[in-house]
């Protein structure tokens, strides 16, 4: 208690560097935790399920020559029901379709938009909830029945009950949905996240179609079992494998070049193993490991750097009786205080910045920081404290009794320089990742996709029918803003319409796997800029009777290949599956090729072939060419403009720019969590930098007065402290600088498009730290450079 009071005296007193400690430990204990506390949370998705480690979800693996889709979580809809029916050792089974976020209109017309899962009446049994109110068997089993969350419930009812009121979808107008019961919330380290769960049977209700019950093709569900306690995952999947020879034709697939299996994947793995969250849980690791070395790194520092000011304090205790271990009892009473008001400090760090701590980690606060990782946090600060005190406490419990009569020059200068040396190479590290994660970034949003989209807008208006859409184009044709408009079913942005297959000649027999961009009208290419390359373009002589297609260049290279066309595609008719009568051999005709779009966003899979379809009748999808680039105003003249004459209908217009940015969301948090904790560890390290150069001139503020009286310039002063300094700053820079290739060469390997290492991105980077680190330097030592010599040398 004797030391506590001691420590809390001790914070107030002058030449300790207290304040400067405390920031700087605050300040990376506040960055440092938080990557800590979201570390935890990307690991414990599916975490909160009862007898998790019994739930498993089904994925798919298909190959057809070089066309590999491994480890799908999207499978068809009639294979889970069939393993409760079929494969020994399953409890229940489960899938769901989902169907997005979805605007919806209550009866009194407010709106109101949500995340919609249309699931069976199984889904409880694999994967529950505590359900507030209602029947889930009876809910998921009636058609346009819904259950919905609680904070849902309480965003529509205001307090009220819910249960009985109905909506109707913005997507599927003339259908009434009624809210029949309530569970609660979705914890936000689930996988799969839904707010509104709608009843499987509404499929066929609203779409007025299902395929809800098909073996091989529409692979639109997310399907999992839960299995009996003791089953072994590998007896299971070869079970799995029987049950599928039994119901889709295995060996004629392979006939054709094409593999379907099917495979598990233990519920709480789905997420967590995934190699983009553990490359990022590598790379968030790495950076709070930096952050908290450096801070951990500036507070010895600053502690070995107060030795001189406290040696006869300590001397004198030695004198009155005080062992070695009751000064390291001090030190460690005074580290705890000062890890105590850092703690402080980094809490109300946290809270001040919240909004940009969630929105950058894209999780609240109470998900991140769960009793369990509370826990581990708790035992990093233990680790924290020990390492603060330790080395401090050694070095003071052994101050001679002597220095209390003679003064105490020991300066343990390779200590400060090696602790130095550390954060130099922290620093050099993060920011040249951060360099080549920016440019990538860069890359990514910048980088052409085989059409432009800087002036164009867009707007999906599901739930219009083609005469109300055809209306909208007319109208907005006519504002001076708009150049031109154009239909579509899908948009590249968002990877199309879907997966499909074209047919060899007079055969079932699958050509090849193709990604279908779905119709379009005669003005979408030319409005998007889509570079035609051989034959000719849609146009409106042509009516949707025609039945004619275009094919992408990489689609025409691979047809060519395995129909061994010689003469080039254009003119030949093909059969696509869900587009051609089985019965029809005509198909469609094949009329141009188009130069190469990238189809969502850049990753490691190879180039998709696409293909559009022609259509006269206008999609749901509208794209709005500018003139100019959109602006705030131009923005709202179409919205305004289409809301006049759909007022019945939920309008949002969106820019495509905004749309592909929004394609890296993830990389740009990414990219934003690299900056912070780079800049923090650059702060950190300059703070100590700062004490450091000022215990230095303190030290040789006699020697820096003697060599001015005998004819030393003020260059000559700075280049003494700068060469001392720099002679740890360029090796420790150069350390960190490769650590960032070996990590930033790793983390590239996400990406099919990606930037080249060029040798300018690590010397640019490490010059830049060198100059900060020197004018960092030069201005903290510029005072006692130009101080008169006879101020130091008075005292002699």
């Amino acid at each position: 208690m004797k030391n506590l009071t001691i420590a809390v005296r001790s914070l107030f007193r002058k030449g300790r560097h207290n304040g400067i400690k405390i920031l700087s430990l605050g300040v990376g204990l506040a960055m440092g935790l938080v990557l800590i506390a979201k570390v935890c949370f990307e690991l414990s998705y599916d975490d909160f399920y009862p007898d998790g480690e019994r739930i498993y979800q089904i994925r798919a693996n298909m190959e057809m020559g070089e066309k590999k889709m491994e480890d799908s979580d999207m499978v068809s809809g009639g294979i889970a029901p069939a393993m409760k029916l079929e494969v020994p050792g399953v409890e229940a089974a489960t899938r769901g379709y989902p169907l997005g976020n979805l605007v919806f209109f209550m009866s009194d017309k407010n709106k109101y938009k949500a995340n919609f899962l249309m699931v069976d009446d199984c889904f409880f049994d694999v994967l529950p909830l505590r359900v507030i109110s209602g029947n889930v068997k009876q809910i998921l089993s009636s058609p346009l029945s819904v259950l919905i969350s609680e904070s849902l419930a309480e965003r529509i009812g205001e307090g009220k009950d819910v249960t009985g009121m109905s909506f109707e979808l913005a997507a599927y107008p003339g259908r009434l949905i009624t809210i029949s019961g309530v569970f609660e919330d979705v914890p936000e380290n689930s996988h799969l996240k839904y707010d509104v769960l709608l009843s499987l049977p509404s499929f066929k209700e609203m779409i007025g179609w299902s395929n809800e019950n098909e073996w091989f093709g529409g692979d639109a569900y997310k399907a999992y079992i839960k299995v009996q306690p003791g089953v072994d995952q590998e007896t299971l999947e070869a079970e799995m494998a029987k049950m599928l020879d039994r119901h889709v034709p295995s060996a004629r697939l392979k006939e054709m070049g094409l593999t379907y299996s099917l495979s598990l994947k233990p519920l709480k793995e789905v997420y967590a193993t995934s190699s983009a969250v553990k490359g990022m849980a590598v790379m968030l690791s790495l950076i709070a490991f930096a952050i908290l070395f450096a801070a951990l790194m500036n507070y010895i520092l600053l502690m070995v750097s107060s030795l001189v000011v406290r040696s006869k304090d300590v001397a004198v205790r030695k004198c009155y009786g005080a062992s070695g271990k009751n000064i390291s009892e001090m030190i460690f009473s005074e580290t705890f205080m000062n890890l105590l008001v850092s703690l402080v400090v980094s809490t109300l760090l946290i809270l001040a910045f919240r909004e940009m701590v969630e929105e950058l980690l894209k999780a609240s606060l109470g998900a991140l920081f769960t009793w369990q990782s509370v826990l581990l946090l708790a035992g990093v600060c233990l680790l924290v404290f020990l390492l603060a005190g330790l080395f401090p406490s050694y070095l003071f419990s052994r101050i001679s009794v002597a220095v209390a009569f003679r003064s105490y020059i020991e300066s343990r200068r390779m200590w400060k320089k090696g602790l130095l040396f550390i954060q130099f190479v922290a620093v050099g590290f993060l920011l040249t990742l951060l360099a080549i994660i920016g440019l990538q970034y860069h890359r990514m949003v910048t980088d052409d996709p085989g059409y432009s989209y800087d002036k164009v807008l867009y707007s999906n208006l599901s739930g219009a029918d083609g005469s109300e859409v055809q209306m909208v184009m007319n109208e907005l044709r006519k504002l001076p803003e708009v150049e031109a408009v154009a239909s579509s079913d899908a948009l590249p942005v968002y990877g199309g319409y879907g997966g499909n297959m074209i047919y060899r000649d007079n055969s079932d027999e699958v050509a090849l796997h193709i990604k279908d961009m779905g119709y379009i009208d005669a003005e979408y290419m030319p409005l998007m800029d889509i570079k035609l390359i051989e034959g000719k373009a849609f146009d409106r002589s042509y009516s949707d009777s025609a039945r004619i297609m275009m094919v992408s260049q990489v689609t025409a290279e691979k047809l060519a290949l395995v129909q061994g066309w010689k003469d080039g595609v254009v003119g030949k008719r093909l059969r696509i599956s869900e587009h051609s009568d089985p019965n029809d051999p005509n198909g469609f005709e094949i009329i141009g090729v188009y130069d190469e779009v990238r189809v969502g966003a850049i990753k490691s899979e190879i180039i998709s072939p696409t293909v559009w379809f022609y259509s006269s009748m206008p999609g749901n999808v509208i794209s709005i060419k500018l003139h100019a680039n959109p602006t705030v105003e131009n923005m709202k003249l179409v919205e305004k403009t289409i809301q006049g004459l759909l007022p019945d209908k939920d309008i949002s217009i969106n820019s495509y720019e905004a749309s592909i940015i929004n394609l890296y969301s993830a990389s740009r948090l990414f990219r934003n969590a690299v900056m912070l904790g780079g800049l923090m560890t650059f702060l950190i390290t300059l703070i100590g930098l700062i004490g450091y150069i000022a215990d230095e001139t303190t030290r040789r503020s006699k020697e820096i007065a003697i060599r001015k009286v005998n004819g030393a310039t003020i260059r000559d002063i700075l280049m003494i402290i700068s060469k001392d300094v720099l002679y740890m700053a360029v090796p420790a820079v150069i350390f960190g600088v490769v650590g960032s290739y070996i990590m930033g060469e790793d983390w590239l390997q996400q990406f099919s498009e990606k930037i080249p290492l060029s040798m300018f991105i690590f010397i640019g980077s490490a010059l830049a730290i060198w100059l900060l680190v020197l004018a960092t330097v030069v201005l903290r030592t510029w005072r006692i450079a130009n101080d008169n010599p006879v101020n130091s040398l008075k005292s002699e």
